[in-house]
């Protein structure tokens, strides 16, 4: 070849890479950098509730307004989270301004980690940035409690901040109307919501189904009353506890004083909603006037305060904070469950666990290896010998192995199916009797060819890249945007050959017609719990059961119509592998707090679920709820908690295709809290049973333990508190005992020394003479806290580990 061809081809070879670049640039998801704004076109962006977020890796709500003096723009509202090619997600949405137009757009944006703001880009038809603009954000911690405020004097209750109900923190948003989505998920990061002096009539359809949804799973809803309570009520009326019938004029309110213990700083006469009891409970009133009523809604509740908290006498009444504590200690964090998947790996397993995708069983291969051999060793020679052509082995032997070849290949080619399947797996938590379910679904988009699908799903859902690693960044190098309008599409999913693409989605949807009620009964150092359930529907809940702290009874099936009634025997003391929390492999140090993770084999029905085909899904599935921390992280375990248990095959959000070629798998397991209708005490001296205390580890000396039980606890020490379930908090406490077991097969070995947390003083107390076994505790009023917390300290002061086989206060007194 001359040296002129030589410079040609390279030439061509250099303007075609140049071109391939180009067109790779013009198809990546990030927007074009923005243009400096024109006078005719501004935006304007409300992030998150006031700002605020939580860490935990929630869904902020995005508020744009755009508005257009200019010429009319056909554009795309777009914003960009994460950084490089493979974690950046682009959430985007059509918008239409016309001349003289002013609209407002609701953007839903997942964030994991931390962010101090989020940038909104407006761009036309063609790409080109038009305008942007800028939000601040700050994040809280994921156990904060958060208040959203709507009022005309929003400022009236910034010192809710000082009211955290046994949370780390508090914090006020003040928001507007407009502000709160009308997508129930984007709700989630918010716990309490206050309406006072506001027009509820002005809530959309969509905003009220997004907050009846909240509500039924563990959302509270204060509305006020006082002289604006007409308005503020109109819209909201059939969810109160109490039907409000007009106003009056109190020149003094002494109960609501002595309630707060403080005197008004103003003086009467006060305006006070007037109303009768419909249903729930009250838990404060005057006479026949009541003045804050409960009514529960699912796992949530709706309160309904008499009098305006930004008018006398509550305005900058110092008694507040005892008052608004009565809602903020009744806002429990949610059950982990509720949370839905967090273990990617899991996740990923248990989408991948396909039918086209299991390998031939073990029997199959070996016949096929043995044909192979059979046909290329001893047939082959017999028939040559017979033809008398041993010579054409150098033939025929190439020939089989191609033939067995290409045999092997279409076979799993058919195996494999020639079917797009999107699987999705969702985990549902709502409460029984209740009519909404929060839902977090993981879908899985597998193609037997390498190809690009546009995902389809309804507009009330949110969905983002599920992360590939242990928590890390969400990954999108396989997806073009996410866009809302009309449906959700996920544009452009790309997915190679026999590849699977991960997605995760939430939202709310209607709750299996599912009623029951569990009544507790305690009886000196016993108690007995009687559960009964009933499915009223039409859907067959499959596999059902009952976890109750750290228990599971299996119920089976629940046919429709079909009711069902167990009772269990509470001892007070629990087996070291349930109290422990940790499932048999479960990394050493690591722990999930999941209370049901050694029961894998009950809930599932068989001991050897890991190798069944059909229930290692399922198992997969109950992992990726199960977030592995790291050392030193504190530990729950949930108690109190009665929960039905259930499967089935029913898909939650219908993802769909523009293809005809694809199948639907489902599976969901529902997480349904059943109401405990009654507690019954037989007399005194009432001793709290150990499955109804809460723990948590406050501190330890570098040796992370799994739990307070069955632990292995070498030279050093471990801080536990101890707190018993909302029922016991006022109990009038009669006598306090330390229990510290060890295992039988510890016989011999010393006990540790043992300390209690002094409230009083706040410093450590050491219990004199301590022995395994049960410990009465003298004057032991000083180490109870307000709500009858417990904390122990545990120090081994030896050489050697001692392993100790539970610990815990038991507390006994008079039950009201």
């Amino acid at each position: 070849m001359g040296l002129s061809k030589v410079k040609s081809a390279f030439f061509f070879s250099l303007l075609l890479s140049l071109g391939l670049v180009g067109a790779l640039l013009l198809r990546s998801p990030a927007p074009v950098a923005a243009q400096e704004s024109p006078a005719e076109v501004t935006l304007t962006v409300t992030a998150g509730y006031d700002g605020y977020y939580k860490e935990d890796a929630s869904w902020i709500p995005v508020l744009v307004t755009a508005a257009n003096d200019g010429p009319p723009i056909e554009g795309e509202l777009r914003i960009v989270t994460g950084s490089g090619p493979n974690n950046r997600v682009l959430y985007s949405s059509a918008i239409s301004l016309p001349t003289q137009s002013n609209k407002r757009v609701y953007l839903y944006v997942y964030v994991q980690g931390i962010t101090d703001g989020l940038t909104v880009v407006l761009v036309d038809e063609r790409g080109n940035g038009v305008v942007e603009a800028d939000s601040t954000l700050d994040r809280l911690q994921s156990n904060a409690l958060l208040y959203g405020v709507v009022s005309s004097e929003p400022a009236a209750l910034d010192s809710l901040e000082d009211v955290a109900g046994g949370r780390p923190e508090a914090a006020v948003a003040l928001l507007n109307l407009e502000d709160l989505p009308p997508v129930a998920a984007a709700w989630n990061a918010l716990d309490v919501l206050v309406l006072t002096n506001v027009d509820s009539g002005r809530l959309t359809s969509e905003q009220r189904e997004a907050l009846e949804g909240w509500l039924s799973t563990g959302g509270q809803l204060v509305v006020a009353g006082g002289p604006g309570w007409r308005q503020t009520t109109t819209a909201l009326a059939d969810l109160l506890p109490v039907t409000v019938t007009g106003s009056e004029s109190r020149d003094d309110l002494p109960v609501l004083s002595a309630f707060g213990g403080v005197s008004f700083r103003d003086p009467g006469p006060y305006v006070v909603a007037t109303s009768r009891l419909r249903d729930g409970s009250l838990l404060l009133y005057d006479g026949d006037l009541p003045l804050l009523a409960r009514r529960p809604h699912g796992a949530g509740a709706v309160y309904f305060l008499a009098l305006d908290p930004s008018l006398a006498p509550l305005l900058d009444w110092q008694g507040n904070e005892r008052l608004w504590s009565e809602i903020a200690t009744r806002t429990a964090p949610l059950p982990f469950w509720a949370k839905g998947a967090r273990n990617s790996y899991s996740a990923a397993q248990a989408l991948r666990s396909l039918p086209s995708l299991r390998l031939p069983s073990g029997l199959g291969l070996s016949l096929f290896l043995l044909l192979y051999v059979f046909v290329v060793g001893p047939v082959n020679y017999f028939v040559l010998q017979r033809l008398g052509r041993k010579e054409w082995a150098w033939i025929t032997i190439p020939a089989i192995i191609v033939a067995f070849s290409m045999l092997a290949y279409f076979t799993g080619f058919s195996l494999r199916g020639n079917t797009v399947v999107i699987n999705e797996m969702s985990i549902a938590y709502g409460h029984a009797n209740g009519e909404r379910m929060r839902v977090n679904s993981l879908l899985g988009v597998y193609s037997p060819r390498r190809a690009t699908y546009d995902v389809r799903l309804p507009d009330d859902v949110l969905v983002r890249p599920f992360d590939r690693d242990y928590g890390g960044m969400a990954g999108s190098g396989n997806l073009r945007a996410i866009v809302r309008g009309g449906d959700l599409v996920l544009d452009d999913v790309r997915v190679d050959v026999s590849g699977l693409e991960t997605f995760v989605a939430d939202g709310y949807r209607p709750a299996p017609e599912v009623s029951g009620e569990a009544i507790l009964r305690l009886v000196g150092s016993g108690a007995e719990l009687e559960i009964s359930v009933q499915n009223n529907g039409s859907l067959t809940l499959t596999d059902a059961g009952i976890l109750f702290a750290n228990s599971f009874m299996r119920l089976g099936d629940l046919q429709p119509g079909a009711a069902q009634s167990t009772t269990t025997r509470l001892t007070g003391s629990q087996a070291s592998a349930a109290a422990s929390g940790v499932a048999p492999g479960s990394p050493a140090g690591f722990t999930g707090g999941s209370p049901f993770i050694s029961h894998y084999a009950e809930i599932l029905g068989a001991p050897d679920f890991s190798s069944d085909p059909e229930l290692f899904p399922r198992y997969q599935l109950m992992e990726s709820m199960v977030a592995y921390r790291g050392p030193g992280s504190p530990t729950y375990t949930p108690a109190a908690a009665v929960t039905l248990l259930a499967w089935s095959e029913e898909p939650q959000f219908e993802a769909t295709m523009d293809s005809d070629n694809y199948n639907l798998l489902a599976t969901t397991l529902y997480f349904l809290e059943i109401p405990l209708a009654e507690v019954t005490a037989g007399g005194e001296g009432v001793e709290v049973p150990r499955e109804l205390l809460n723990w948590r580890i406050l501190d330890e000396s570098g040796f992370y333990p799994s739990g307070v039980a069955d632990f292995y606890m070498p030279p050093g020490w471990i801080e536990i508190e101890f707190a018993p379930w909302s029922r016991f908090q006022t109990m009038e406490v009669t006598d306090l005992e330390v229990v510290l077991e060890r295992p039988p097969a510890s016989s011999g070995t010393p006990a540790p020394l043992v300390r209690l947390w002094n409230w009083e003083q706040e410093r450590w107390a050491t219990i004199p003479d301590v022995v395994w076994g049960r410990m009465d505790v003298s004057d032991f009023e000083r180490y109870l806290g307000e709500q009858n917390e417990v904390r122990i300290r545990l120090q081994n002061e030896s050489n050697t580990g001692i392993r100790i086989g539970e610990v815990f206060p038991s507390l006994t007194g008079d039950f009201e």
